[in-house]
């Protein structure tokens, strides 16, 4: 028997065919697959019977060819969710980041992208793409060579995350538990941690002040705790990720780099994280959402960028993208691209 937890969660699209075809294969010579995921679209190429639980039950178990997507997110959430992705408002005018020219030697090429406020711009690409490596350079996490950032209209230069903390730009990268948050520490005290010289005063760190805050968001973006001196590392994915959120918006940050901000929470989560962007958008935050989930950044993006060997390959408006278009100017097949 072969137990698989989250197998794919780190494999480009390739790898992840590379292991569904040996999957088929130890299958067909007699190997029983237990596959633990939360992308139904791997569930239903691969299972013969799906068992959904919930809350630590079982609560149904059923033969693959008879189950919906729709059924199965019912029994997974419990409830009928009226649209899994949230309703985008309109974006304004003015701009609140734009990058001309960027460039990282061997990383990023030529860079040049804009975000409004309240617009989500989606930024999809395969693995190795330089997604992630660009949100590191626009959060000052690591340095580029040449290029231009303006923020609100105005030049700036990002060296060190300190300094997009103070232009009100907050990160949300894509491994939560590594590079996001302290696990030995509350709740309160990663949501806060951008905010200790704020919640500073003569030298001494104000502990009502940082409890205050933190419960507001933990009621705000509804975070599941006993309380917020609980530990984050007790926490669900899902609960984590909440935190990582509610970081920023405690730093009221303008513009959000959100880099895979779905990836291994359920279903009922993600839609609540869906919301939350959503609503950000429509306060006005200019977000940059980079997911490898296709359908994630066709239907919670206005625009969508599509990255190739560090470079930006082509641009998408919501209303023209497709599963298929995006995919191929990915893997430069421009013929299915027309």
């Amino acid at each position: 028997m072969l137990i698989l937890d989250e197998p794919t969660s780190a494999l480009s699209l390739q790898e992840t065919e590379r292991l569904f075809a040996l999957l088929r294969d130890v299958r067909a010579r007699g190997v029983a697959i237990l596959y633990i995921s939360h992308r139904l679209d791997e569930i239903f190429a691969l299972a013969d019977r799906i068992t959904v639980m919930r809350d630590g039950q079982v609560v149904a178990t059923l033969p693959a060819r008879d189950a919906t997507r729709e059924q199965l997110i019912r029994l997974m959430v419990g409830r009928d969710l009226q649209a899994f992705y949230a309703d985008l408002p309109d974006p304004e005018p003015r701009v609140r980041l734009e990058v001309r020219g960027l460039s990282r030697r061997g990383v990023l090429q030529d860079i040049t992208l804009s975000i409004r406020a309240g617009e989500i711009v989606g930024l999809a690409g395969l693995v190795g793409a330089g997604r992630t490596e660009l949100a590191r350079c626009l959060f000052g996490v690591d340095p580029y060579d040449t290029g231009e950032m303006l923020v609100d209209g105005q030049p700036v230069r990002i060296r060190t995350p300190r300094d997009a903390v103070r232009l009100g730009i907050g990160f949300v990268p894509e491994d939560r538990k590594l590079q996001a948050l302290v696990l030995i520490l509350a709740v309160r005290q990663n949501t806060t941690l951008p905010l200790i010289p704020m919640l500073s005063r003569l030298g001494i760190f104000q502990q009502r002040r940082e409890r205050v805050l933190a419960q507001r968001y933990v009621e705000e973006l509804r975070i599941r705790t006993p309380s917020v001196d609980q530990r984050v590392m007790n926490l669900s994915g899902g609960n984590q990720q909440k935190v990582v959120l509610a970081r920023w918006l405690a730093a009221q940050s303008r513009i959000l780099i959100l880099d895979e901000p779905t990836r291994g929470i359920d279903v009922g989560a993600k839609a609540e994280v869906h919301k939350l962007i959503a609503d950000l958008a429509r306060q006005g935050v200019a977000i940059l959402l980079i997911s490898s989930e296709l359908p994630e950044v066709l239907a919670m993006s206005h625009r969508i960028l599509v990255m190739r060997e560090g470079r930006i390959v082509a641009e998408f408006p919501r209303s023209q993208a497709t599963e298929e278009r995006v995919l191929a100017a990915a893997t430069g097949h421009a013929s299915v691209m027309s």
